[in-house]
């Protein structure tokens, strides 16, 4: 299993491939409130990058915040 900096290492590296800038705040967000398996991970940054373009907003917190609600 991966540790948390190797999990946020991971991250932030999916969402540099996608050319996706990933706050602390949002990593944070996302490591403490969803499931922490690097699969879920990957599905959860595929969404807020989908959602992030499809609402034109910058992935904030409050982004992520209202796509949950959204869905």
């Amino acid at each position: 299993l991966l540790s948390e900096p190797e999990r946020r290492a991971v991250l932030r590296q999916a969402a540099d491939a996608r050319g996706v800038f990933l706050g602390d705040d949002v990593m944070d967000f996302m490591l403490t409130r969803f499931s922490r398996d690097l699969g879920s991970l990957m599905e959860l940054l595929e969404l807020i990058d989908g959602y992030s373009l499809q609402t034109k907003r910058a992935i904030t917190v409050p982004l992520v915040r209202s796509m949950m609600n959204d869905q």
